[in-house]
C-alpha cells in the first residue's frame, strides 16, 4: 500500500481536440481531506471521473491505495466512494429500498444489506421517510441519501463533488458533521466545491486547478499568504458615488477594486501597509463628500486567491456520480490463498470465474428488480402499455376488418392474422421504452453510479432488457386474453402456440439490446424517444405483420 490514497502523475485526457486536463499531478496522503477547487471547466470533475475509473485517461498514471485506475479498475471500485452534485438516487424507489438495492450490488448478502440499510437511515436522520419514495424527498434529504448510499460498505476513500451545492444552511451543516464524522473514523476524503467556506471548513490542504493543472497548493492560510497585502472593503451609502470613490481611493494608494455584482461595495487591494492606507482612504472619501456605511479591512480569502491565481471566480458546473466501496471480499480475495504449486493454479482460477459470473448474474437480478418495480410503481406507463395494444386489436377488428378483410384469401380469418401482428407491434413500441428508461438513468447520474460501483457492468443493460422481457410477457398474456374474447385462436395447438410467444419474445429481447445502444448513442430522453419513433414506425407499419405478404401491392 501506498503512503498516498491517490497519487496521480502526468494525466492528460482530450475531449474532441479539447484539453480537460494537462499533465496534472495530485496527491491525496491517507486520513486526510483535500479540496480541489478551480474555475468552471479547470478540470476538477474529470480528474476524479478518472479517479472513479469512469474515464480512462489518454496519458499518464494515477492510482489510488496503489492500485492503477486503467490497469485494475475493479480493485479500485472496491476501494471508493463517489457522491455527485446532484443526488443519483432512484426516486421511484424509497429510502430503504434504495440502500438495499446499492447494497446488494456491493455483494452483501440481502439481510446485511438490510441491517446495513436501517443503520444508514438511523444515522442520516431519514428513519421517519424509510418507506416513502424517495421523489417526495426534500433536496437535503436526497442529499443525505446520496451521501448514506455511497458509505454502505466504508470506503477506504470518498469522492465528493460539490456535497452541498443548493442546500439551506441547516442541510449543509448536517452534511459537514457527517463528513467530520467519516474524518475521525480515518476515511479519505477528496472533495471539489463552489464554497470557499466549505474547503476552509472541511479540507486540511486545498489545490487549486485551473486549465487542466494544479496551479497552486497548500493550507487555505498558505494559500491567502501567496496573495499578500491586505484589503480594503467599502460599502457606500449610494451606488451612484462608485466612480468618485474610485477616483479618490487610487489616489491614496488603492488598486482597481475587484469585481462585483453590487455596485454599492468595493473591494480594492492596499498592499502591506493596511492602517495608515485606512486612515487616508477614509479622508479621502470624506473629503470628496462620499458618503460611507462601512469600512473595513481584511486579510485575503481564498476567493482572493481564485481572483489572484486564475482571473475567475470558482466553480464547477457539471457533476460526476456515484458509486461506493465493497469492503467486502473481492474475487481474488473472496478465493483461498493463491497456492504455491502450479498444479493448483488452474482450479483456483475456476473457483476465481465461477465467483464472477454468480456475482454477474446476481447483480443483473437485482437490477431487473428494480426495473419491474418501476414498470408497477408507473401507473401512467402501465395503463399506456396495456390499453394501447388493446385499443389496436379493438381499432383494427372493428373498424379496418371488413375493408382489409376482403383483400384475404377466403380461407384466412382476419382475426387470427390481426392478433399476431398486434404481438409484434406491441413489443416493437415497447422496446422505445427500453431507450427512453435507459437515457433517463444516464441523466439523473444513475448508470454512472453503477460504473463507478464493484458490479458487472453487463448488469446494468441486462437488467434493464431483462425487466423489460417480464413486461412485453405480460402485455403479451393480456393481448391473448383480449383475442381469444373477441375470436381468435391458435391454430396449430399448445406447443406451436408456446413456441410463436417465445419466438415474438426473442425478437423484442434482441430489440430491446438495440435500442438500448440507441440510448448510449443517441443522448437525451427527447432525442432518444424521436429517434426511436422515427425507426419503428415505418417498421412496423410498411412492414406485413398486420396482412398476408402476397396480399401486398407489388
Amino acid at each position: 500500500m501506498s503512503a498516498n490514497a491517490v497519487s496521480v502523475a502526468g494525466v492528460t485526457k482530450r475531449f474532441d481536440g479539447t484539453v480537460a486536463l494537462d499533465g496534472i499531478d495530485l496527491e491525496v496522503p491517507e486520513g486526510s481531506v483535500v479540496a480541489l477547487l478551480g474555475p468552471n471547466g479547470a478540470g476538477k470533475t474529470t480528474i476524479v471521473r478518472v479517479l472513479a475509473t469512469l474515464l480512462r485517461p489518454d496519458a499518464g498514471t494515477a492510482r489510488v491505495f496503489g492500485h492503477d485506475v486503467s490497469s485494475h479498475p475493479e480493485r479500485v471500485r472496491e476501494l471508493i466512494g463517489l457522491t455527485g452534485q446532484f443526488a443519483a438516487i432512484d426516486e421511484l424507489l424509497t429510502g430503504r429500498e434504495n440502500l438495499q438495492m446499492f447494497g446488494r450490488l456491493f455483494h452483501l448478502s440481502s439481510a446485511a444489506a438490510q441491517k446495513r440499510a436501517d443503520e444508514l437511515l438511523r444515522q442520516f436522520d431519514l428513519g421517519d421517510a424509510a418507506d416513502r419514495p424517495a421523489r417526495t424527498y426534500s433536496g437535503g434529504m436526497r442529499r443525505r441519501l446520496d451521501l448514506a448510499s455511497s458509505l454502505l460498505t466504508r470506503p477506504k476513500i470518498l469522492f465528493l463533488d460539490e456535497p452541498t451545492t443548493g442546500l439551506d444552511p441547516r442541510s449543509r451543516n448536517q452534511i459537514w458533521a457527517e463528513v467530520r464524522e467519516l474524518v475521525a473514523v480515518g476515511t479519505t476524503i477528496l472533495l471539489t466545491t463552489q464554497y470557499l467556506e466549505e474547503a476552509e471548513q472541511l479540507a486540511d490542504r486545498i489545490t487549486v486547478i485551473d486549465h487542466g493543472r494544479a496551479i497552486a497548493e497548500g493550507t487555505g492560510d498558505q494559500l491567502k499568504d501567496l496573495v499578500g497585502g491586505r484589503f480594503l472593503q467599502v460599502s457606500l451609502a449610494r451606488a451612484s458615488d462608485r466612480e468618485s470613490a474610485v477616483k479618490a481611493l487610487s489616489g491614496v494608494g488603492c488598486s482597481a477594486p475587484q469585481p462585483s455584482e453590487r455596485s454599492d461595495r468595493l473591494t480594492l487591494s492596499v498592499g502591506d501597509d493596511g492602517l495608515p492606507t485606512v486612515s487616508k482612504a477614509a479622508a479621502a472619501l470624506e473629503n470628496a463628500a462620499i458618503e460611507v456605511r462601512d469600512l473595513a479591512l481584511r486579510r485575503p480569502t481564498l476567493d482572493d486567491v481564485f481572483l489572484d491565481l486564475t482571473g475567475a471566480p470558482p466553480g464547477d458546473g457539471r457533476a460526476f456520480f456515484q458509486g461506493s466501496d465493497l469492503r467486502s471480499t473481492s474475487p481474488e480475495e473472496g478465493s483461498p490463498a493463491a497456492p504455491d504449486t502450479a498444479e493448483a493454479e488452474g482450479p483456483r482460477r475456476r473457483r476465481i470465474e465461477a465467483l464472477r459470473i454468480r456475482r454477474a448474474v446476481d447483480d443483473a437480478v437485482v437490477v431487473t428488480g428494480r426495473n419491474i418495480r418501476h414498470f408497477v410503481r408507473q401507473p401512467g406507463l402501465l395503463l399506456f402499455s396495456t390499453v394501447q395494444p388493446i385499443m389496436f386489436v379493438l381499432l383494427f377488428a372493428f373498424v379496418f376488418s371488413g375493408a382489409i378483410g376482403q383483400a384475404l384469401p377466403g380461407d384466412i380469418d382476419y382475426i387470427d392474422f390481426l392478433l399476431p401482428g398486434i404481438f409484434i407491434q406491441s413489443v416493437s413500441f415497447r422496446a422505445t421504452q427500453t431507450a427512453i428508461g435507459l437515457a433517463e438513468d444516464l441523466e439523473r447520474g444513475v448508470i454512472d453510479r453503477f460504473r463507478s460501483m464493484p458490479m458487472a457492468r453487463s448488469a446494468v443493460l441486462a437488467g434493464r432488457t431483462l425487466a423489460d422481457l417480464v413486461r412485453n410477457l405480460f402485455i403479451l398474456a393480456i393481448m391473448i386474453v383480449v383475442g381469444y374474447a373477441i375470436g381468435f385462436r391458435f391454430q396449430r395447438g399448445f406447443l406451436s402456440a408456446l413456441a410463436a410467444i417465445a419466438v415474438v419474445l426473442a425478437f423484442a429481447f434482441a430489440l430491446s439490446w438495440i435500442f438500448a445502444s440507441l440510448a448510449l448513442w443517441v443522448k437525451g430522453v427527447e432525442a432518444v424517444q424521436s429517434a426511436g419513433f422515427l425507426a419503428i414506425f415505418p417498421f412496423v407499419f410498411a412492414s406485413s405483420i398486420f396482412v398476408p405478404l402476397e396480399s401486398m401491392p407489388g
